[in-house]
């Protein structure tokens, strides 16, 4: 297993995945609103002169899949609810300016959205560059030709498993059949149509599937694969889950104090129209939408502020408090 890649906890990894995705979305006005960012979180500044860089839109709360390493597995449900194009051209408006990378995932399958391609273009017209993260198990193969005409820049395929049994144990209700069928037709229709999509794998790894990772890893080689992630995962359902390798625990990164960037970089709409600071599950809690509030204002709103604040002080309350990721490191 030594030629497997190691996990890195590199900053902004998935904006900065090839220095052509700077150089096409990053106009000086961004560049500096990043720079701003990111000397704000290291100054765990509360009150912010900036905007986020980093825009998260989940397409759909539903899911087909009941991944036991999921919020969605182990916390209560969330009603299914699409976001509309028209909800999120209205909510990204006041970031566009700003904003770097749209990513397009959450708490359900992206792809059961059928406007996701549409939102994509939209995100394209504002001269934002676009990722999506995917279980790949769609039916028809239109929806891959959608996602390749939209000018998506960045898919990550979610491949747990080399063969039937361990898939659908790390992913129920998945078909390790369909899954491989889409690979291939993913891979030679971006052949095909000369799309400029990259297109990776990742492996969240547990125990059961890291004797497989070396087959996994040789069929990203052999697909063709633009970057091959391996990484830990913080909401394992219990103790036997652990790979046995330390470098995929998600233990061996958690930082002493909390840590989080995102109520400085980023922000998230969810799929009811309401925005989120983060990427943890809401529970009840949420944002609200702009209102009356210019993005500014709204991202310098009393709620965020106060979860700057416990970040700084390291005295979590609420939300932050019982969020598994509060103290790890920046994927």
């Amino acid at each position: 297993m030594d030629n497997l890649p190691r996990y890195s906890s590199l900053t902004i990894k998935r904006l900065l995945r090839s220095f052509d995705l700077l150089r096409r979305y990053g106009t000086a006005r961004k560049i500096d609103n990043l720079l701003r960012a990111e000397f704000s979180y290291r100054r765990r500044e509360v009150e912010v002169r900036h905007l986020p860089y980093l825009f998260r839109a989940d397409p759909t709360t539903r899911c087909t899949l009941g991944c036991p390493y999921c919020w969605r597995s182990q916390k209560p449900p969330l009603p299914p609810v699409d976001l509309s194009p028209e909800t999120f051209a209205a909510s990204f408006a006041p970031f566009a300016s700003t904003c770097l990378l749209v990513g397009f995932q959450m708490f359900g399958e992206p792809t059961l959205n059928p406007a996701l391609p549409q939102m994509i273009e939209h995100a394209h017209r504002t001269g934002a560059a676009t990722y999506v993260s995917t279980n790949l198990q769609m039916p028809q193969h239109e929806t891959i030709d959608r996602l390749l005409d939209s000018g998506l820049d960045l898919l990550t395929v979610a491949v747990d498993g080399a063969n039937e049994a361990t898939y659908r144990r790390m992913k129920p209700g998945g078909d390790f059949a369909l899954l491989n069928d889409n690979l291939q037709y993913l891979f030679d229709r971006r052949r095909q149509t000369k799309a400029d999509t990259h297109i990776g794998i990742q492996v969240l790894v547990t125990a059961f599937n890291e004797p497989e990772l070396p087959a996994i890893g040789a069929l990203a080689r052999k697909l063709g694969v633009d970057y091959f992630d391996l990484k830990p995962t913080a909401l394992l359902p219990d103790s036997s889950w652990l790979p046995r390798d330390k470098r995929y625990r998600f233990d061996t990164y958690r930082k002493r104090n909390a840590a989080c960037a995102f109520p400085w970089t980023n922000i998230t709409l969810l799929a009811d129209g309401n925005f989120f600071p983060c990427c943890a599950h809401p529970g009840q809690f949420h944002l609200g939408a702009l209102g009356d509030l210019n993005a500014g204002e709204f991202f310098n709103s009393p709620p965020l502020q106060d979860i700057r604040r416990q970040i700084k002080t390291g005295q979590l309350t609420g939300l932050c408090a019982g969020c598994e990721l509060n103290n790890a490191p920046r994927f």
